[in-house]
């Protein structure tokens, strides 16, 4: 997957080649490292009574695998508890579902495949471990478990490995290992689909990464409200046309790979540390596929898109020839004991992001909580020809509006400016100098050096992924991605930038904002919205978009010194200082029965985050309630002009947002958030439903903040470490 590649006769004057871009900012092309297959020496294990045979162990697990149909088994030496990939034979005889669904059932796997050849080469068809055509072939290592399988009449071979690891283990699909010699090729496939499947009843639930975490409970049978639930991690692809044709139904988009079971006092967490960037995330409830409850990783290999022949055409649907060619890989850890619930999952997922370098260090203690400030400018309106600014705040407004929040004793700012380019983002790929209106350059230093002798940080937002085609001197064909069909993607006469044009103009940006002293930039899009780009000449992946973003967000931080997200899926963890609204609710899924803080209790005490800034909320109480349960900080998006003023640049979402009608309210509120200020570097420990509505979060010196939503009040009852 090299980035680097490129036509440079579709450069236009003054862009730079996308290799150089990403060299200057000292970003390395992205790598697509791939695992080893075993060696070619077969083992043939001779099964025990229970018909499995011990594969491999170490000093906490034991790993079986059954040589007849390859279903695996893994033994916790700890507490005895044994779980395994598929359901027992016991329970099969009691299935009702006939057919393949029925040995889907039994198989460690499920492989979806389409044709290459003839007319229905959309058609998908499924096969698994006993089709009767499919041979396995097992080796082993020193710590894993090899499982060749071969279809002579698909022409399909790929390896499953399974290695363990001292809090479980990984599951691997190495793209060394995948052959498509025929007339069919590999469309999906699902990994261990029903290991830890559990029946109607069962003293536990599956977690899925629904907003910021989702419980689905082992109740009733739900398949006549609920098809499954079924999402791509960091959201659909977006140059792909078909996804613009489903259903247009609110979803909050997956920001972390991450999944999970809990059955009575056991559980485990599984992360997709390789390839999740191209995978779903499933959970079927019984009544569907069969009688259990099951989650589990669908990797994606190709897709299905919208091909125009001609422009006259009716668009056709087709699937993508080239397959994605990255290793994917699940890392499955275990709990028990009151460790065995989504508090225990979201501790597990903290350790993996920390071992594993994606999670920076921890905060340090405050004396007082960030309230972060966020500050339109203005924006522009275009009509009739003519572009006009419209001035929202100046730089001398926003030092005003400051010095009053201090006064109603908000002692803790850190500044965000919106709307500070020149003619304010007109033309986004030209950005400088700053906006006269609001002061200029000199009116920003001013305010930049007032606020740092407040010992205040400023940020500047800005969005490098959007570009209009009538307002940007950059060819779509040079910096627009491009789907799947090799057509620069256009919608609405918006193009996404490729991601080393988006570090070109960052980078741009970044060297004169730190000569007027901007502490960092809060990014809009990275940490939300990933994407392939099919241009021929350098075709990237999903991955490589995620490699690309990580490392812009590295140079600014230690060229500025901050960088800063909204929505902060995982991959951002590690080279940021601030989430802007991150995700507080779930997607009103039928599957979903409740709604748990997993992804906050992972950041809380090493990022900071914000919801709905606080005069823009839906529910007001509510809301600020969820604040203060979940651990965010503080956030309003203030104008020092009346909103009505900008609705003529568009701005309608900023619908009560002057200063002097807010300054006051914004004062009682700080007061209220900042009883937690002591707790702002610790770690959540737990997280309870005491109550229909009400709640308990505890931090690491036992602090204990209880919400009431039906009284609409929280109390603080300070740990014994204050």
């Amino acid at each position: 997957m090299v980035v680097a590649a490129f036509l440079f006769f579709f450069l236009r004057e003054g862009e730079t080649p996308l290799d150089v871009a990403l060299a200057r900012a000292g970003i390395p092309e992205p790598v697509n490292e791939r695992a080893s297959l075993y060696s070619d020496e077969e083992w043939k294990p001779t099964a025990g009574a229970d018909g499995y045979a011990l594969a491999v162990e170490n000093d906490a697990y034991a790993l079986y695998v059954r040589p007849d149909n390859t279903q695996i088994a893994l033994a916790d030496k700890k507490t005895g508890y044994r779980w395994t990939s598929n359901p027992t034979q016991e329970q099969i005889a009691e299935e009702t579902v006939k057919g393949q669904l029925l040995t889907n059932l039994q198989s460690p796997f499920v492989l979806t495949y389409v044709t290459t050849e003839g007319k229905d080469q959309t058609n998908r068809k499924a096969v698994d471990a006993l089709d009767k055509n499919l041979k396995a072939k097992l080796s082993r290592s020193a710590n894993g478990l090899q499982v060749t399988y071969a279809h002579a009449e698909l022409g399909l071979t790929f390896s499953l490995e399974y290695e363990l690891t001292e809090e479980g283990f990984k599951a691997r699909i190495p793209t060394n290992g995948i052959k498509e010699e025929g007339k069919f090729v590999i469309f999906s496939l699902d990994v261990l689909p029903f290991f830890g499947a559990a029946k109607i009843g069962e003293d536990g639930y599956l977690f899925v990464p629904d907003g910021p975490g989702g419980l689905i409970r082992f109740k009733g049978d739900r398949a006549n409200i609920s098809k499954g639930y079924i999402h791509q991690v960091y959201g659909l692809e977006p140059t792909n046309m078909i996804n613009f044709q489903r259903s247009g139904e609110r979803r909050e988009n997956i920001s972390y790979p991450v999944f999970g079971v809990k059955r009575g006092d056991q559980a485990f967490v599984a992360m997709i540390s390789k390839g999740g960037d191209s995978s779903n995330i499933a959970a079927m409830p019984p009544g569907i596929k069969s009688s259990f409850y099951n989650v589990f990783a669908n990797q994606i290999y190709r897709e299905d898109y919208l091909f125009m022949r001609s422009r006259e055409s009716t668009p056709v649907k087709a699937v993508q020839k080239k397959r994605l060619e990255t290793d994917r890989e699940i890392e499955y850890r275990f709990l028990n004991g009151d460790k065995a619930d989504y508090v225990g999952m979201a501790d597990a997922y903290r350790d993996y992001l920390s071992d594993n370098g994606k999670l920076g260090e921890p905060l340090e203690p405050v004396k007082n909580i960030p309230l972060y400030l966020k500050v339109m400018g203005g924006t522009f309106n275009e009509a009739f020809g003519r572009v006009q600014y419209f001035p929202a705040t100046t730089f001398d407004q926003a030092t005003d509006m400051v010095k009053g929040l201090q006064e109603r004793g908000v002692d803790n700012i850190e500044v965000i400016y919106y709307g500070w380019q020149n003619m304010g983002g007109y033309r986004l790929d030209d950005r400088f100098p700053i906006e006269k209106k609001l002061g200029g350059t000199a009116g920003a230093k001013a305010f930049i050096d007032e606020m740092k002798k407040r010992d205040i940080g400023v940020q500047f937002y800005d969005d490098f992924v959007w570009l209009n085609t009538a307002n940007t001197g950059l060819s779509p064909k040079s910096s627009g991605i491009r789907g799947v069909d090799g057509t620069v993607s256009v919608f609405e006469g918006w193009f996404l930038s490729k991601p080393a044009r988006t570090v070109d103009m960052a980078y741009q940006a970044v060297q004169k904002l730190k000569d007027i002293g901007v502490s960092g930039i809060l990014y809009d899009w990275i940490g939300e919205m990933v994407f392939h780009d099919y241009d021929p000449t350098a075709i990237a992946t999903r991955g490589d978009t995620v490699q690309i973003y990580s490392g812009l967000l590295d140079y600014t931080r230690k060229t500025l010194g901050w960088s800063g997200v909204y929505r902060g899926n995982d991959y951002t963890l590690a080279n940021i200082d601030y989430i802007m609204q991150m995700q507080y609710e779930s997607s009103f899924d039928f599957m979903i029965d409740e709604t748990v803080p997993f992804y906050p209790i992972v950041v809380h005490g090493y990022i900071p985050y914000s919801f709905n800034d606080g005069n823009l909320r839906n529910d007001v109480e509510a809301e600020f309630l969820k604040a203060i349960e979940y651990g965010a900080m503080p956030s309003f998006y203030l104008t020092h002009e009346e909103s009505r003023k900008l609705r003529d640049g568009g701005m309608y979402f900023l619908f009560n947002s002057q200063y002097e009608k807010w300054a006051d309210r914004i004062g009682v509120e700080y007061k209220q958030f900042d009883q937690l200020a002591h707790v702002f570097s610790q770690r959540i420990v737990d997280h309870e439903k005491l109550a229909e509505q009400r709640f308990a979060t505890t931090y690491e010196d036992g602090t204990r903040v209880v919400v009431d939503y039906g009284n609409l009040t929280f109390a603080v009852e300070k740990g014994a470490g204050m």
